[in-house]
């Protein structure tokens, strides 16, 4: 159709002239439309976007056109129209809860479209003022917040269009053109509009890139800077992150705004498995709330989330892992309705008939070990007869635990979180091997040098220690499935990795004098932290809940076991004569296991974390 007022010739499904921004909505005839049907697209890739929220933008598929409806068609129409309104206010009614939780997204991504809309409107303005070079640089700056937005898309096409027929400008223009909108970024960059200035000082940079290159280039990093931060102090964070991406790009960010820019990011992250997978956004939102646990409403999404999952395991009669995830709520906010709920589930889970486990098969039958009702439990043992460790394993069926040999010349267990899969160290074969719940076993890396093996929380990657022909230890990390090349993340020996994808080793400083235990993101570029100050604090066994660890250190002059909480806090838990080692949390974390020498042998033994 064409606009009526410039003449331009629309394509059917704008509702907007791209060249004078009229609504032509109105001369459109109604026989002549087509109606669409939406095409549906799975949502999932969503969780896959870390650095924003794509806006949903769902492509059309035309039908061939029909007759005219008549009077008695239109009718049923609007009567279906009616019942499908009653429906869907129904269903809001009864999902309100769930649907203000999901309107801080909602407002973060209709802020975003509303900002691209902005520049698309300014666009438009310099078009129609035969601005070309300006309009194109706005609707650049909308695509970029939404690279998918139809009319930017028309409107930049029309400008490049325009330009490339308008005759080239004198040298003279172009330095006026340059010098106008130089002055109008420096007016905004004095008066701190941050977003004005970041805005016209890109359009200069696009427009005449050579013009005052240094003041500009330091003009646009400080307002991109500056209005990043100021977006996400504002709850803008797609905003924000934006504007901070840009700034890298220009030059390094400072750790202060690359720690924001990590946690907003964090943030959109865990939000994106919302309402999706429980089990992933709340470690998600566990690992944030352990970073910083004031950031946004980390604290109350992430007791609403195990409150909402505990609901779900309820609801399907599940209620053991119900009873989990209200612990989990209730350590958080001791709310009255959550713990009836907890009560009434655990009173269930309580009277509920065990299901047994089949113990892992190994090179000694199974020994009953009464009392071990929860959890599992992997350890070494020295076999004087072969010289050896043996590393055995004790599985709980919710009455006794099963005791079984796994592998002899082995040492070094770790359990998989959440998993069934154990990596050690296979001192037979010399590497590190993988044993999988059925028994079967991989040897991950044939390198008798490799130490300290351990598996991320998905069991997808492994971290492992290993020494350079100098002698000084690195930790890799390469994946189980043998794909890829190892790749190295730090100096240091003993990683650990935990529940909610926080790695932890002991190591040095590049200057080799600050030594002690480091925690990282390894999927992140966020440097590591020290947390401990001796080289000494060593075998760091995590927490289910992933905020604490475990760890010994004989820097007193005797081995004992301490508690680390991940903020940096340190507390002595046990110090007695004897010496005290390799401690390990119980799945439920009301237990801890640990080695002491007492009587002249060593023994196993258990101890309340209080």
């Amino acid at each position: 159709m064409r606009c009526p007022e410039c003449g331009y010739d629309v394509p059917e499904p704008l509702l907007l002239c791209p060249r004078c921004g009229t609504n032509v909505e109105e001369t459109q005839p109604l026989q002549g439309r087509k109606p669409r049907r939406p095409r549906v697209r799975s949502l999932p890739w969503i969780a896959a976007q870390e650095d924003t929220l794509p806006l949903i933008l769902g492509e059309v598929a035309e039908e061939p056109q029909r007759d005219r409806p008549t009077l008695w068609q239109r009718l049923r129409l609007i009567l279906a129209a009616t019942a499908a309104f009653l429906f869907v206010l129904t269903l809001a009614l009864g999902i309100a809860g769930y649907a203000g939780v999901r309107a801080g997204e909602r407002d973060r991504i209709e802020r975003r479209m509303a900002l691209a809309d902005e520049y698309y409107r300014r666009g438009l303005e310099r078009l129609d003022a035969g601005e070309y070079e300006l309009a194109i640089a706005e609707f650049e700056y909308a695509l970029q917040l939404v690279p998918n937005h139809p009319l930017a898309q028309q409107g930049l096409a029309e400008a490049r269009a325009r330009l490339a027929a308008r005759p080239t400008p004198t040298t003279q223009a172009t330095e006026e053109i340059a010098r106008t909108l130089f002055l109008q970024a420096k007016e905004a960059y004095d008066r701190q509009d941050w977003r004005e200035a970041s805005r016209l000082l890109a359009q200069l940079r696009a427009f005449q890139p050579d013009y005052e290159r240094e003041s500009v280039e330091d003009m646009l990093y400080t307002s991109l800077y500056n209005a990043g931060l100021e977006a996400l102090a504002g709850d803008s964070l797609e905003e924000g992150i934006f504007y901070l991406d840009q700034a890298g790009q220009i030059r390094p960010l400072d750790n202060g705004a690359l720690l924001q820019l990590e946690l907003a990011r964090r943030y959109l992250k865990a939000l994106s498995y919302w309402g999706v997978n429980w089990e992933i956004c709340i470690q998600q939102l566990e690992a944030l709330y352990a970073l910083a646990p004031n950031y946004q409403d980390v604290f109350r999404r992430l007791y609403q989330a195990h409150v909402t999952y505990g609901d779900l395991w309820a609801d399907q009669g599940e209620m053991c892992p119900a009873v989990a995830q209200y612990d989990q709520a209730l350590r958080l906010k001791n709310d009255p309705a959550t713990l009836q709920k907890r009560e009434e589930a655990a009173a269930i889970c309580a009277s509920a008939t065990p299901t047994p486990i089949a113990p892992i098969t190994g090179t000694l039958p199974s020994t009953v070990v009464p009392g071990f009702n929860s959890g599992r439990l992997a350890y070494v043992a020295y076999n004087s007869a072969t010289g050896f460790y043996d590393l055995y394993a004790i599985l709980s069926d919710g009455v006794n635990g099963y005791l079984t040999r796994l592998a002899e010349g082995a040492d070094q267990p770790c359990w998989q979180w959440s998993g069934g899969q154990l990596v050690y160290r296979d001192r037979l074969a010399g590497g590190i091997a993988l044993r999988r719940p059925d028994g079967s076993t991989t040897l991950l890396l044939a390198d008798a040098r490799a130490a300290w093996p351990t598996l991320s929380p998905d069991g997808s990657r492994y971290a492992y220690a290993l020494p350079d022909g100098a002698g000084i230890w690195h930790i890799y990390i390469a994946r189980t499935d043998g794909t890829g090349q190892p790749a190295a993340l730090a100096a240091g020996w003993a990683p650990v990795w935990g529940p909610t994808g926080w790695l932890a080793w002991t190591g040095c400083e590049i200057t080799g004098n600050a030594c002690g235990i480091f925690i990282d993101n390894p999927d992140d570029n966020i440097p590591p932290v020290r947390l401990t100050g001796s080289a000494s604090d060593v075998v760091v066994n995590w927490a289910p809940g992933g905020d604490l660890m475990l760890y010994m250190s004989n820097h007193t002059g005797n081995w004992d076991l301490y508690l680390l909480h991940i903020s940096g806090g340190v507390q002595v838990l046990l110090s007695t004569p004897a010496p005290e080692g390799l401690p390990a949390w119980a799945p439920n974390g009301a237990t801890i296991a640990f080695v002491s020498y007492r009587a002249d042998r060593w023994g196993l033994y258990l101890m309340q974390p209080n």
